[in-house]
């Protein structure tokens, strides 16, 4: 790296527990700042219980020159966000973001704002007692019947146990649900459908996961461009998340999701980047509105939040 780059560390705090393997409710990352005149930004935010590195370890590779996932897409991200800064634009002109559902936790308040907000679909964390899950899914699906249904197991559940899930809740529920996420164990090789359902895999989706009907992409840990373009081949979906990171990493997310969805319409569906309102709210989140399906980019060039970023405590990468 030629350009000086600096850091600022961050802590969100989620409302809950946000995935099936970690009880955690804080969470660290790092913004990365790159550039000597104009500036660019960027976003790593380490996930280490579902195989990241830790937030130490990932700076450390930063400093030394090594590239993991996280670190290429935040460089990526700071470049496109610089040239726009350079330019004096936002990257979100002329760029639509899809529509995107809520992510939810299994509770009644959770979903009643979900449908006032206008949401028409909801993505559920499951895995950690699934009787119980299996119990208040059919609940809040009586009480609000309008929802599709999208479940991420995250490789905490074999691929029976899903099956006896899926026949718990019944046949006409699971008509109901887009896909499920990682719902297998990774000892497993599963096919693209369980009982009629479609599967999704996250993370380690590649270029040659055409056995896969859905195919979920995080721009902060894939190569969007690739994978979009050989599901456009193969026919199959993309849908585009955040990291459940920090509204900059989210941000970026949007971003790559509307340049897909302008250049390959068929293949992009209904995303989930709407996350920041799993955390407390801060100068950051407040930037991007109340959660809602139609991501808000954040006012000014780049990624936008000019003035928080400009105003955040940076330090020399050492």
């Amino acid at each position: 790296m030629n350009n000086p780059l600096s850091i600022h560390r961050y802590s969100l705090v989620s409302r809950s527990a946000l995935n099936s393997r970690s009880d955690r409710v804080e969470h660290h990352g790092a913004l990365i700042r790159v550039g000597d005149d104009v500036l660019g930004y960027g976003c790593i935010h380490p996930w280490p219980e579902l195989g990241d590195l830790s937030l130490d370890e990932t700076l450390a590779c930063l400093k030394n020159g090594k590239i993991t996932p996280l670190i290429r897409q935040a460089l990526h991200c700071a470049q496109h966000d610089a040239d726009a800064r350079r330019a004096g634009v936002s990257l979100f002109d002329g760029i639509t973001v899809p529509l995107s559902h809520a992510t939810v936790t299994l509770d009644t308040e959770s979903f009643a704002k979900a449908e006032a907000a206008g949401f028409t679909a909801v993505k559920v964390k499951l895995g950690r007692v699934l009787p119980t899950e299996s119990e208040r899914v059919r609940s809040l699906a009586e009480k609000f019947p309008t929802f599709r249904w999208r479940f991420d197991f995250n490789h905490t559940r074999s691929l029976a146990e899903v099956e006896r899930f899926l026949h718990s809740l019944g046949e006409e529920l699971c008509k109901k649900i887009d896909f499920m996420e990682d719902a297998w164990s990774e000892s497993e090789q599963p096919n693209g459908l369980l009982l009629g359902v479609p599967l999704a895999v996250d993370r380690k989706v590649y270029t040659d996961d055409s056995k896969f009907p859905v195919l979920v992409v995080k721009p902060a840990v894939n190569d969007a461009d690739s994978i979009v373009e050989s599901a456009a081949a193969n026919g199959q979906k993309v849908v585009f998340t955040s990291y459940m990171d920090h509204p900059l990493g989210q941000s970026y997310a949007a971003w790559k999701a509307g340049l897909a969805a302008s250049l390959s319409p068929s293949v992009t569906g209904l995303c989930g980047l709407i996350t920041h309102g799993l955390f407390q709210p801060n100068e950051f989140t407040e930037c991007l509105g109340d959660p809602s399906p139609q991501f808000m980019p954040a006012a000014g060039t780049g990624l936008g939040f000019d003035v928080l970023l400009k105003n955040l405590e940076w330090k020399p990468l050492t």
